[in-house]
């Protein structure tokens, strides 16, 4: 068998290994001396057994067996005493920790400028592969709660900002982006996340019978108890209450769970166009029959029609397009900057009014983003810098170890060394002294 060796950690002396030694990443200490081969061992190897396994006595010689060791051994122990590695620092200092795959999610990950500039195929942009798909929901869904989840997550506001961060960066790993879009990547991955989050734990928290390997029973019933306080509740409340506007715009859709974006999507490859205003709204809201999913949604629809047929009997410098007649009839933006009946998708036909106070919003909430941005990366790299901190502990400390444990190698063989001059210069005594009386 060859080996080959190499300089060890900070110094610490030479590592011999065998050359499949990756095939087998947890070899023991016991496993590495049996490897090291006999020229290169000392004649005394107890001291280089784990301390966990031997007591102080039994890393002593025997110094009653002494006078029959040869010398010549000695001296060869001593000599060869430095090619031996330190079984038990190099076993824990380069053994592969063994870890689980949520632990084993990466916290360090690509620029937040272009994503993993490697995925050529996964390129996001709003008028192409974005979060209203279904694979870019999937991959939020699968390297965020699904992937780590440690704690009871209720929501956005309840998830630290470590776990935020974990799940950032492994999303990253999976797309490719422009730099001038990096800030829409952002914000459209965290309001994907949070809302995923929110529905999921809703639905872990209701449904009994639904099984949720990503989420351990401990802190399920954590989340429920939560979820139950009166603060919660009322809190829970005054969102709905929020998202529904003033209470007579609620809308409700027959598509499931695919977003009103994804469903404009398969339309338009269905049309070979892109589909109206209306025309999405009819297919996310009527069954094949024509029959609409509540009274308020057939309103809309009818609303609708009447100004397209009062719309045709207009002059012709005076006509509105489809789109325009549709967002009169539902009632336009509320003062939350929500058009019901298009969810998702109402971005892909109008623009947003702006105000000056919802531009100033605006420029603070990217702003906090921004500094909510810095603080988590300070975090990060202070974790990683404390866990590179404890690791030198540790290894200082086994250093420490080895080194008691090579001083007291070293006395024994001092100690045994002149033992065995002792008793050479006794017998030779004995031998001049025996001399003349046989003569």
């Amino acid at each position: 068998m060859s080996y080959r060796r190499r300089g060890g950690l900070n110094g610490r002396g030479a590592i011999i290994r065998s050359p499949g030694y990756r095939n087998s990443p947890h070899i023991t200490s016991e496993a590495m001396i049996h490897e090291i081969p006999s020229k290169a061992a000392p004649h005394i190897t107890p001291s280089t057994l784990p301390h966990t396994t031997l007591s102080t006595p039994n890393q002593m010689p025997n110094i009653q067996a002494a006078p029959q060791t040869p010398v010549t051994n000695v001296a060869a122990t001593i000599s060869h005493q430095d090619e031996v590695p330190n079984s038990t620092t190099e076993a824990t200092v380069h053994q592969e920790p063994q870890t689980t795959q949520v632990d084993s999610m990466p916290n360090t990950s690509v620029s937040d400028e272009t994503g993993n500039p490697e995925k050529i195929d996964s390129v996001l942009h709003p008028n192409g592969l974005w979060f209203a798909h279904r694979e870019v929901t999937d991959i939020v869904s699968e390297t965020s709660y699904k992937a780590y989840f440690k704690g009871p997550y209720c929501n956005w506001a309840m998830t630290p900002l470590e776990a935020r961060r974990r799940w950032w960066n492994a999303f990253k790993q999976e797309f490719s982006w422009d730099p001038s879009i990096a800030k829409e990547v952002k914000k459209g991955w965290k309001s994907k996340c949070s809302r995923r989050i929110s529905d999921m734990v809703s639905k872990v928290c209701t449904d009994p019978k639904y099984n949720a390997d990503w989420c351990p029973p401990t802190i399920r019933e954590e989340m429920i108890q939560i979820r139950k306080r009166k603060e919660f509740q009322e809190k829970s409340k005054q969102c709905s209450k929020n998202r529904m506007g003033n209470g007579t715009q609620k809308i409700h859709h027959r598509q499931g769970s695919i977003s009103t974006e994804e469903e404009r999507l398969k339309l338009e490859k269905k049309l070979g166009r892109k589909p109206t205003a209306a025309e999405l709204y009819f297919e996310c809201h009527a069954d094949s029959g024509g029959r609409f999913v509540n009274s308020n949604a057939e309103t809309v629809w009818n609303n609708y029609n009447s100004k397209k047929a009062a719309n045709l009997e207009c002059e012709t410098e005076n006509h509105k397009t489809e789109d325009e007649l549709f967002l009169e009839a539902a009632g336009g933006w509320n003062d939350k900057g929500i058009l019901f009946g298009l969810g998702a998708a109402a971005d892909s036909y109008y623009e947003k009014p702006v105000t000056k106070e919802k531009r100033a919003k605006k420029s603070r909430r990217e702003y906090a983003m921004e500094l909510e941005n810095k603080f988590i990366d300070l975090v990060t790299e202070n974790v990683e810098q404390q866990k590179e901190l404890d690791a030198t502990k540790e290894s200082l400390v086994e250093t420490q170890k080895s080194l008691a444990e090579t001083q007291n190698t070293v006395k024994a063989l001092e100690q045994q060394v002149q033992m065995l001059l002792q008793s050479k210069k006794i017998s030779n005594s004995a031998t001049s002294t025996s001399s003349p009386t046989d003569a």
